[in-house]
């Protein structure tokens, strides 16, 4: 009775000590997994996920966003970047769509689809990509200089090393011009059935390749038949007590159905594997997209080569985005319906022009095409180089006041040139669970006197104002 009151009581207390212990095991549970943790302390942030966030904190751990808004636990040891009250605002990255002044040659008109962007890059120490990152670019997409089909684009980070820059895509959208003259449609005519063309034959060498191999396998089939018949029409003979039961037959051949000395060499087997034909480097690409495999950006300049354009493609399913190039005055108006029913994304310069250069009727182009149903726009620098970078905002602030969506004209800068180039996980929305990419400005994104104070790359300041300017 004593031992077995000892025992129980035994199991009572242990109990008891379990039951005050798991609070402390609950706590060692639950605590921040460890990891270096910055938060970022805001006025503003434009998520470009639903509305704006006021008075904001951003908590990033290990290059994501672990945390963000207003009522956000900074952790124990945490790092904390307090911007409250300078009017700080956090948004998504810049995307440059078009970074013209990183190329480094040039190039005519004709038919060059082998070359890449990232192929013309040569950058100096003082010509580099850092004046991009300091205005809040992330990445920059490079066009092949010249027209008709003069390559293919790259994308680099900004916060890639010289004097060549590491591609982060080295081989994207295939470029193409439209110009209307009758050289320049004949070179997109000819390059269409050239690809067509192609096409005929590698399906005719994958038939003539399929009835070889097939004829090819029934012959090996019958020949291994004809010599296991022979096989046993030799042991039979061999029974009856035959001489030459290992003699070749009355044709002269082998027992196995090979050919003997004076016999021909069997035929040779074709391939394994369809091996398609050689394809010109140039048209390979062309070929890419005419398939379907590759997205062609097409540049325009006037409402006269979407026409040209729309009478070359026909009926033909590509996949293409449209890159219009226009200056202080264009005639895009006369078919903004028609670019805006296309469903592709358009691609344009981020500035109110005029109708025509004889006309001071300004025109919204890119408030007038989301207006006719358009869902995805772009909008770029409408000079090249910093400058056109320095303007930029200016241009959309412009756009902006005079009818564009405010949260479209940001999207367009950021969320959009990226989802272009295949790079939707880099440049995001900044939502719990994304990768920790965004900039940080003094200011309204739209307003041209606000600078940028630091560029965030994978939880990482790649670029601090204050820093930078103390060296």
């Amino acid at each position: 009775m004593f031992t077995t009151y000892m025992r129980v009581n035994s199991t009572n207390m242990f109990s008891s000590f379990l039951l005050l212990l798991s609070p402390v095991l609950l706590q060692d549970q639950e605590r921040d997994p460890v990891g270096r943790v910055t938060a970022y302390r805001l006025d503003h942030v434009e998520t470009l996920q639903g509305d704006a966030l006021e008075k904001v904190v951003i908590l990033v751990r290990d290059g994501m966003i672990e945390r963000i808004g207003q009522a956000v636990i900074v952790p124990r040891g945490a790092e904390v970047v307090d911007l409250r009250g300078k009017g700080a605002t956090a948004m998504p990255p810049f995307v440059l769509s078009h970074a013209t002044s990183l190329q480094t040659a040039t190039r005519g008109r004709g038919r060059n689809a082998k070359y890449r962007g990232i192929d013309t890059v040569w950058l100096s120490k003082e010509d580099t990509l850092k004046d991009y990152l300091e205005r809040g670019v992330l990445l920059a997409s490079i066009d092949p200089p010249g027209s008709g089909f003069p390559g293919r684009t790259s994308v680099v980070r900004t916060t890639a090393s010289l004097p060549v820059p590491e591609a982060l895509v080295d081989d994207l959208h295939l470029k193409v011009t439209v110009e209307a003259n009758r050289s320049a449609m004949e070179l997109l005519r000819s390059a269409f059935k050239d690809a067509d063309s192609a096409i005929e034959k590698e399906k005719q060498a994958k038939l003539d390749w399929e009835k070889a191999r097939k004829e090819w396998e029934e012959k090996q089939k019958s020949k291994a038949e004809e010599a296991k018949k022979k096989d046993s029409e030799k042991k039979e003979a061999g029974k009856d007590g035959g001489k030459d039961g290992a003699a070749k037959d009355a044709d002269g051949k082998d027992a196995d159905g090979k050919n003997g000395k004076d016999g021909k060499e069997e035929d040779k087997e074709p391939p394994k594997e369809f091996t398609p034909p050689k394809i010109d480097a140039n048209l390979e690409p062309i070929l890419d997209w005419v398939r379907k495999e590759r997205v062609a950006q097409v540049w325009l300049d006037s409402a006269s080569e979407w026409v040209h354009w729309q009478d070359v493609l026909k009926d033909q399913e590509l996949s293409w985005e449209l890159v219009l190039s226009h200056g202080s005055s264009h005639n895009f108006h006369e078919v903004i319906d028609d670019i805006a029913q296309a469903g592709v994304r358009v691609d344009i310069p981020a500035q109110i022009a005029k109708q025509t250069r004889y006309t001071r009727i300004r025109i919204n182009l890119a408030a007038e095409l989301v207006a006719a149903g358009l869902e995805k726009l772009i909008l770029r620098p409408s000079r090249s180089g910093v400058r056109g970078v320095d303007s930029w905002r200016v241009g959309v602030a412009a756009l902006v006041r005079e009818g564009l969506d405010r949260q479209i004209a940001l999207k367009a800068m950021t969320l959009e040139p990226a989802a272009s180039i295949g790079q939707e996980e880099i440049v995001g929305p900044l939502i719990v669970g994304a990768a920790a990419n965004f900039i940080i400005l003094d200011g309204d994104p739209l307003d041209p006197l606000a600078e940028v104070l630091m560029v965030i790359e994978d939880g990482k300041r790649v670029y601090d104002r204050e820093k930078e300017e103390d060296r």
